[in-house]
């Protein structure tokens, strides 16, 4: 295992230790008697999340790059030959991914290329078990697993016209001449998904394999979703070729700007300037002067250049040549990718989990410290009452009567809070929902209907965009709105009843602005500069269409999922706080009116709450240490990254 895996070792092994960590405070909240639905469901929330990270690691490259190669000498060296297939040609005739998944057996999944002739984006046909072809692998056996991804080699012969319906046409490319019964050679499969065990794969790393740059644009899931998700592309090049036009193109419009970071280029096959005739230093300065002018073209710092021979890497490390391998230079790539994919991911997932912690420890502790002023209140009032006589008591008694229909005379205020807080809820499911979604595709459908010329297709484009971004700023306000309003009833019930709510948690809509701008830029970029759009062109913008409504439809879902669990988190506080509080209430009137009927001695009742006082803080030291355990796991990235920078 490279540097790569190593650190994505070290990587599982942590997100296992925050997960159990986690997972004891949950327990123990249980075990306490403090963990209601809503604080499970937070805590189930935060180790789901864990369980079910991935980072995912696209390879992108022009036929005959070696990228598959590179993904052998990367992932699949232990297996003592190569497993995916790398030869002169097309190899990769469709997007691939490997993954792992445990409630899956063993298999490669295959969708028919037919399914392109159907509007329904690959996003959704993903979960329609009859669309794809299964077939097992056995996982102990590398034949087994090389047959696997042979089959994604896998081409059809059909008829012009037939490649022109599926929006194949321009993916064949004109270089490819036609056979003698005029047929063209397309790929029999849309789409792959392999599910394997292996190590890395078991951590939740995703590999992504895409077909030839030409075939990019042809599918709409790779310009959309996969390349621009992948947490790091691999873009390939080759170092005897260098960077060509059409490297250009893609690397300016589908790969530099779909993110801020974990974008590599690859020089590949510097073992072809291994020259004999050369001493070391020349060749070392001969690929320097590669990188230099790769950067130079592409518009990156030489840092962002890694020349490496994926061939020679692999054959090393099935060999156990270390010196072959140390001139391959692939730990170079791999040390790069972990030092900047694994923190980047690490933050991702701590930023999750913690907000999720963050929210049950703060409602636990700010139950608790109101048991233990309870206690406190209660042993001093207990206390004053030593050697008072009855009336002493009986007025004391209805002084605490009169507290607790105060109180329970100002939880009207709060039923007022319920219903703005319903109607404010209703709105934004309503604003963010799916219903919505669906009557802004039916009308940019409806533009888009009968127009093959490109201001027709974009209006109806740009019909969508615009009302997604309408809905968006409709759900920014009400969120404003709702911020606004629970900021004010938490100081109120604080001020008045000497609650602990402190200041609730706000919401910030802007990472799904961000994500409607990126998708708006990658379709502007896509068909942008179309003033006549052909038959193929037009099959192939409906499908673009339709992936763009399925993308905007994962930012409707995702932010209605955010939007309701923070809604949640709002209410939980002051309602958990007010249920405390009307508790002590009703324990307090019942500890002066024991003693007032004689039921219990003043001295029995007092030694009673100095035990629950104990118990309370008991609880209070073992919530502070299950939180200390969970804290330091999440401080451990941020203190690593400490260290290696000082």
């Amino acid at each position: 295992m490279g540097a790569f895996g190593e650190r994505i070792a070290e990587y599982g092994g942590w997100r296992q230790a925050l997960s159990q960590a986690v997972s004891r405070y949950g327990g123990w909240l249980e075990d306490a008697g403090l963990g209601d639905a809503t604080l499970q469901a937070r805590i189930e929330r935060a180790v789901a999340r864990l369980a079910s990270d991935r980072l995912s690691i696209a390879f992108v490259a022009e036929y005959s790059r070696g990228k598959s190669e590179l993904i052998n000498a990367i992932f699949f060296a232990d297996a003592g030959r190569r497993i995916v297939p790398s030869a002169a040609g097309r190899t990769t005739m469709c997007p691939t991914e490997l993954l792992y998944d445990a409630a899956r057996p063993a298999s490669i999944r295959l969708l028919p290329i037919e399914t392109r002739l159907v509007d329904t984006p690959l996003s959704e046909l993903r979960s329609s078990e009859s669309q794809w072809h299964e077939l097992p692998i056995d996982a102990n056996d590398p034949d087994s697993l090389s047959r696997a991804f042979g089959r994604v080699q896998e081409t059809n012969w059909v008829d012009r016209e037939q490649a022109e319906l599926l929006g194949l046409l321009e993916a064949v490319g004109p270089s490819q001449r036609a056979d003698e019964h005029g047929r063209v050679e397309i790929p029999r499969w849309r789409h792959a998904i392999v599910n394997v065990r292996h190590p890395l794969l078991e951590l939740g790393l995703v590999i992504i394999d895409t077909p030839g740059l030409n075939a990019i644009g042809t599918e709409p899931e790779l310009t959309l979703k996969l390349i621009p998700g992948a947490d790091a592309v691999l873009f390939v090049l080759a170092a005897d070729a260098g960077v060509t036009r059409s490297d250009i193109e893609v690397w300016r419009d589908r790969i530099s700007p779909s993110h801020d970071s974990g974008r590599f280029v690859v020089l590949n096959k510097i073992d072809g300037l291994w020259d004999e005739l050369k001493d070391e230093v020349q060749i070392q300065l001969e690929i320097a002067r590669q990188v230099g002018s790769v950067a130079n073209t592409l518009h990156l710092p030489n840092e962002r250049i890694f020349p490496v021979s994926a061939q020679k890497a692999l054959v090393a490390r099935i060999t156990g040549d270390d010196a072959l391998e140390r001139r391959s230079r692939i730990a170079d790539l791999e040390y790069a990718l972990g030092k900047e994919l694994v923190p980047q991911q690490q933050a991702i997932a701590c930023e999750h989990v913690q907000r999720e912690f963050d929210a049950v420890h703060t409602l636990v502790s700010g139950v608790l410290a109101a048991r233990r002023r309870s206690a406190v209140e209660q042993l001093f009032e207990l206390n004053g009452l030593r050697g008072k006589n009855r009336e002493v008591m009986d007025h004391f008694a209805a002084r605490i009567r009169r507290e607790r229909e105060e109180f329970e005379s100002s939880l009207r205020q709060l039923q007022g809070l319920r219903a703005v807080f319903a109607r404010h809820s209703q709105a934004l499911q309503t604003v963010v929902g799916r219903d919505t979604l669906r009557r802004h595709v039916r009308a940019a459908r409806e533009l888009m209907q009968g127009s093959h010329f490109s201001l027709g297709l974009r209006n109806g484009m740009d019909s969508l965009l615009a009302a997604t971004r309408a809905d968006l700023a409709e759900a920014t306000r009400l969120v404003d709105e709702v911020g606004t309003l629970m900021s004010a009833m938490y100081r109120s019930f604080s001020a008045e009843h000497g609650l602990s709510l402190g200041n609730p948690v706000l919401f910030s809509m802007q990472r799904y602005h961000a994500e409607l701008e990126r998708i708006e830029q990658l379709q502007r970029r896509q068909f942008g500069a179309l003033s006549l759009v052909t038959t193929p062109q037009w099959a192939l913008m409906r499908h673009f269409f339709e992936s763009v409504a399925a993308r905007i439809k994962d930012v409707y879902d995702t932010a209605g999922r955010d939007v309701q669990a923070w809604l949640r988190t709002l209410m939980a506080p002051i309602e958990s706080q007010i249920r405390e509080h009307q508790s002590q209430l009703r324990r307090r009137l019942d500890s002066v009116r024991r003693v007032l009927d004689a039921s219990g001695s003043l001295q029995a009742r007092i030694a009673e709450i100095e035990r629950q006082r104990a118990e309370v803080e008991q609880r209070i030291a073992l919530a502070d240490e299950f939180a200390r355990q969970v804290r330091v796991l999440l401080e451990a990235p941020a203190r690593e990254r400490e260290l290696a920078e000082a």
